[in-house]
């Protein structure tokens, strides 16, 4: 890679944070079900397709970082350590909180149950096949898919110096193959977490290969405009493998959001958006206990409020502006608890993680983009 314009990469990707804030939120919508709210609309309806978009720029934003560095044993161990400790305090704090509440409600630890735990502690959920990826915390199901993906990131760094671009691209394309061949597990978590890390990574190449791709104010605009207009229909279209190609539109999405050209990216500068960038991983990871206890706490005081739809169980106020106000007064909810979450847990680990590596040798390998 051209060292030069490595150098020349912006440090950290405020806006392509800005937008993870955004789609970490519309994940929190698409697990509301409010019978006249704006969580039924199409989009929404869609959004569980944003963790292909967490999962690519997860890829983007660590090729970012480490892709072109030299990477020994020393190196693995770190990056390992600071991933580690980036995302597993907070998992373990729900993971408990889901324990205490199953107990509580005077859940039975059964056997399954006891195993099913155990595998959400070592974050294997969504890769054993008699593990049940939405046990407990639902969402952490794709936190196991991207730590195990740290690890293989991690491994290819290590065992491969130069051309690991072309690794990156070999994974892609025999994903891709398997997709086109309709292969059985390629519609499982694991999968979609592997296509779309690596896929990350190759956007990242392509930011870095062609800088001239920076637009000026106008143009960028009406490019982002059209970009946004463009997902949208993506994300709420049906067609034969969603997944594949929505994850090829986000790439093109962060490769051009990431020159940050236009006014839509001027306007996701604003702190406002910043701030939802920075706590998302709480927004993610934190929503589905809130609404798990709001579904409890309506169940026993306000029973009414809830109606039986299919197999789904909707929050109903009767009107259309009951609903939605009632919605957005649970994302304030959680974006308050997400704050707290992510000072109190998420900065906390890494601060315990920088401890940790300071009893090992070559450090003061600090991170310069968080994710």
């Amino acid at each position: 890679m051209n060292q030069s314009i490595s150098a020349a990469a912006p440090q950290r990707f405020i806006v392509l944070d800005s937008f993870r804030g955004l789609c970490a939120l519309s994940v929190v919508v698409f697990h509301l079900h409010l019978l006249q709210g704006f969580s039924e609309w199409d989009f929404f309806r869609s959004a569980g397709l944003m963790v292909e978009f967490f999962f690519i720029l997860s890829g983007f934003v660590l090729a970012h970082r480490y892709g072109a560095a030299p990477f020994n044993l020393a190196s693995l161990s770190q990056f390992m350590l600071s991933r580690t400790f980036r995302i597993v305090p907070l998992h373990l704090a729900m993971l408990l909180l889901f324990s205490l509440l199953t107990l509580h409600l005077g859940g039975a630890f059964d056997a399954d149950t006891q195993a099913q735990w155990w595998y959400q502690l070592l974050l294997l959920q969504a890769w054993l096949p008699d593990a049940d990826p939405f046990a407990f915390n639902g969402p952490a199901w794709s936190i196991s898919v991207e730590y195990y993906l740290y690890v293989l990131f991690g491994l290819i760094l290590w065992a491969v110096s130069k051309g690991r671009y072309l690794i990156f691209a070999a994974i892609v394309a025999a994903c891709a193959v398997c997709v086109w061949l309709g292969l059985d597990f390629s519609r499982s978590g694991g999968f979609r977490g592997l296509m779309c890390f690596f896929l990350g990574a190759l956007t990242y190449h392509g930011f870095v290969r062609w800088p001239a791709a920076r637009l000026n104010a106008v143009w960028g605009t009406i490019v982002e405009v059209l970009l946004l207009v463009a997902l949208y229909f993506v994300i709420t279209a049906q067609y034969p493998t969603k997944s594949f190609y929505a994850a090829w539109a986000f790439a093109l999405g962060v490769w051009l959001f990431a020159f940050e050209s236009g006014a839509v990216s001027k306007l996701l500068r604003h702190d406002g958006f910043v701030n939802m960038g920075k706590w998302s991983f709480s927004i993610y990871l934190t929503h589905y206990a809130v609404l798990y206890l709001l579904e409890l706490g309506l169940e026993r005081f306000a029973p009414a409020l809830l109606l039986q739809h299919g197999e789904k169980i909707y929050l109903s106020l009767g009107s259309a502006w009951g609903d939605n106000t009632a919605a957005l007064l649970i994302l304030a909810l959680v974006l308050i608890l997400s704050r707290w979450s992510y000072q109190q847990i998420e900065m906390r680990g890494v601060r315990w993680g920088r401890r940790v590596q300071a009893w090992l040798p070559e450090i003061n390998d600090k991170e310069t983009v968080k994710v």
